[in-house]
């Protein structure tokens, strides 16, 4: 990497970490959209499977600051995490596996759409003024938190970001979880699930995508360092700001990356295209 890139990565980092631990979010909801288009690579789709690699190792980072805020605040709901821990666990080994089989353009676009979808579901919410559950509204059943884990764990695998963003409002929706428990757990959930989704997509970079583990891994500790501190001031400002209003800036601004990073991945793969001709050359006698 050049310093320019390192410089990028240290400022992607930041950014990402105070997100993820205000949100929720993981990190690399920020952290593939801009490391797609400010760190170049002549290969787009390997280079996307590089990019995940390092960006599920970083969500370890992130996750693992922000559950020991959200601890420290009674915030984490251990009943949730011992039922969707396992099913996340096992579920993010087969999106990890199923992404591999996907181009890296693909799932770029796939995830733009993700999180301009995310971003819309969140805008609504604000402006239809959908009410916060409460702690004694809270439903939590097996079956709901395991259909919760395996469902993040596998978007959490294809795409290679933390799950929090699936997590969050499904835990809200289908177990009326406060908001801010919600977050709490999702970052708990994170810190062993990220190592599985990390490790086993560091380990399957070479063989299927001919990337170096090792470029993966020096991008993952350039965005490290500003992304663990990020990670600790978001967790300990989601306990101190009006989160509702916060997710709605966050989702406008997701909602940008969205649009840049599907431009982005358009235009890329219309420039691998062959460059076709309508006749062939005749030759001359």
């Amino acid at each position: 990497m050049t310093p320019t890139e390192v410089i990028i990565c240290l400022v992607i980092g930041a950014f990402a970490g105070v997100l993820g631990g205000l949100a929720g979010i993981g990190g690399s909801m920020i952290m593939l959209p801009a490391l797609a288009v400010f760190v170049y690579d002549p290969d787009p789709n390997s280079a996307h499977h590089l990019f995940m690699a390092a960006a599920m190792a970083v969500n370890v980072v992130v996750s693992f600051p922000a559950a020991l805020r959200h601890r420290k605040a009674k915030a984490i709901n251990y009943g949730a995490l011992r039922v969707i821990l396992p099913a996340m666990a096992i579920s993010i080994v087969a999106g990890v596996l199923i992404s591999n089989e996907i181009q890296g353009l693909t799932l770029r676009a796939i995830l733009a759409g993700f999180i301009a979808a995310y971003a819309l579901m969140t805008i609504g919410r604000f402006f239809r003024k959908t009410p916060e559950p409460e702690q004694v509204d809270q439903q939590i059943h097996t079956v709901r938190l395991g259909v919760i884990g395996i469902a993040t764990g596998l978007v959490a695998g294809l795409l290679g970001i933390g799950g929090g963003v699936l997590m969050v409002p499904m835990l809200q929706v289908f177990c009326k979880m406060p908001i801010r428990n919600a977050i709490a757990t999702s970052s708990a959930v994170m810190v062993l699930t990220a190592i599985v989704g990390a490790s086993l997509k560091l380990a399957t970079l070479g063989p299927e995508h001919s990337r170096s583990v090792i470029n993966a891994l020096i991008i993952a500790a350039a965005l490290s360092p500003t992304a663990f501190f990020g990670a600790r001031l978001g967790a300990a400002l989601t306990h101190r700001l009006p989160l509702q209003a916060v997710r709605l800036v966050v989702s406008i601004a997701l909602l940008i990356v969205a649009a840049r990073m599907a431009a982005d991945a358009f235009s890329k793969r219309q420039s691998d295209k062959p460059i076709e001709t309508s006749e062939a050359v005749e030759s001359t006698p």
